[in-house]
């Protein structure tokens, strides 16, 4: 779109005159028309706009908010040799699902979900995304079907990642296909170990709370192999903690590539500490932006819905690195629903300025920057204790519809019952 003819009329109907001669179309890669030209200078439905939209333009708005946001935060990714630990680029990694009503397009890409009764109702996408531990921004992401693991969709996110990127991530990444991956892409990992594998890699050799060992992780015949990765050993150090929490007691089993001499074990349990924040960050996602359930009914609108979602979380947590968030301070103090509302108020309030004029766009980031950092989380006189991870369920009106709907529209019909 022209945004030099559009501060010049400086009034609406240069968006509509330049929808109606294709503009939207213009988006696409080589010029390839997405859709009917515009005939009316009415608002269109929402859901052909974002039909119009291109995937590709959405993937590429992430990853230019991505690398800016690196900018900003003292990230080096460039060079010959690793930074140091301080500008080194983190990203915690970890998977989640997302809820998609059956359709039959919706269950050719995204298989639903399956029990003894059958098939559910629900499509289901499986999603790996890398949060970056300094910003909590989405540094990458990728999605597909549930049979695809989260081991093989990492390995597509390490390929596309800079040189030197420290991968941080829970038990289930914690296998020998995702270390071999990040030693062949010249990076490093920093990952949990189950307790069993633990013990396969001590060699009947146990470790005291705050030792570590170099040792050589050969893979097993059943550890699966990324593309263009040869089956060898890697060396990496193991690492032993016993933490306290809550009056109980944790053994932590890390292993990492990073060397001994700049990061000692002190600091990569903090690193690993802050990988909890994946999983508010998935929170979010999915509660504050609404991403657990996509209203959608093709897969094309289902990818677009979520890298457009990704998108939107990580301008709001731009705007909140910005305003002073800075959680490599292991602690929150923005709220990330007062920021969320901030910025789509004040998004609206310059599409009205833009009527009339055009704000200066200096003053309206100082300003919005200002505002967000006003609302900090309140500082609790008692800690919070741990909940366990349980929910009540509501109880529905009417009864779960089990198997097709035009099944069961056609048994209404005839017994007035499902």
């Amino acid at each position: 779109m022209n945004f030099q003819r559009l501060n010049d009329d400086r009034t609406l109907s240069a968006v509509i005159k330049n929808l109606r001669a294709g503009g939207a179309d213009r988006l696409a890669p080589r010029r390839r028309k997405l859709s009917r030209r515009a005939r009316s200078t009415s608002t269109s439905a929402y859901n052909q706009a974002r039909q119009r939209l291109p995937l590709a333009l959405l993937q590429a708005a992430l990853t230019h908010v991505a690398d800016a946001l690196a900018r900003m935060a003292g990230g080096e990714s460039s060079g010959r040799t690793a930074p140091s630990p301080q500008r080194r680029m983190r990203q915690l990694l970890d998977g989640s699902t997302l809820a998609m009503l059956r359709t039959p397009d919706l269950a050719k890409e995204f298989s639903p979900g399956k029990n003894q009764r059958g098939n559910s109702g629900w499509c289901l996408m499986r999603i790996v995304v890398g949060f970056c531990a300094k910003t909590g921004a989405v540094f990458s992401a990728t999605c597909g079907a549930q049979e695809h693991s989260e081991q093989a969709m990492a390995w597509s996110l390490m390929e596309h990642a800079a040189a030197f990127t420290v991968w941080i991530g829970d038990a289930n990444f914690g296998v020998w296909s995702i270390v071999a991956q990040a030693a062949r892409l010249h990076q490093d990992v920093l990952v949990r170990l189950s307790p069993s594998r633990a013990r396969r890699l001590c060699a009947g050799q146990p470790l005291s709370s705050g030792q570590e060992r170099w040792i050589t992780w050969k893979p097993t015949r059943a550890d699966k192999v990324p593309p263009g990765t040869e089956r060898k050993p890697v060396a990496g150090r193991l690492i032993y903690v016993r933490i306290q929490r809550d009056q109980r007691w944790i053994d932590l089993w890390l292993f990492t590539t990073l060397p001994s001499r700049d990061y000692p074990i002190e600091l990569l349990v903090r690193w690993y500490g802050q990988r909890w924040q994946a999983e508010l960050n998935f929170r979010y996602v999915k509660t504050q932006l609404k991403l657990d359930v996509l209203r959608v009914g093709t897969a094309a609108m289902a990818r677009k819905e979520f890298y457009a979602g990704l998108l939107a979380y990580s301008l709001v947590r731009a705007v909140m690195w910005e305003a002073g968030e800075r959680l490599e301070q292991r602690q929150a103090v923005i709220s990330f629903s007062e920021a969320r509302r901030l910025v789509i108020s004040r998004l609206k309030d310059w599409g009205r300025a833009l009527c009339t004029g055009c704000p200066n766009l200096a003053i309206w980031l100082r300003a919005l920057c200002h505002e967000v950092a006003l609302h900090t989380l309140p500082r609790r006189r008692k800690q919070r204790p741990n909940e366990p991870r349980r929910v009540r369920h509501r109880r529905h009106k009417f009864p779960p519809l089990r198997g097709n709907r035009a099944a069961a529209r056609a048994r209404y019909a005839t017994t007035k019952s499902l």
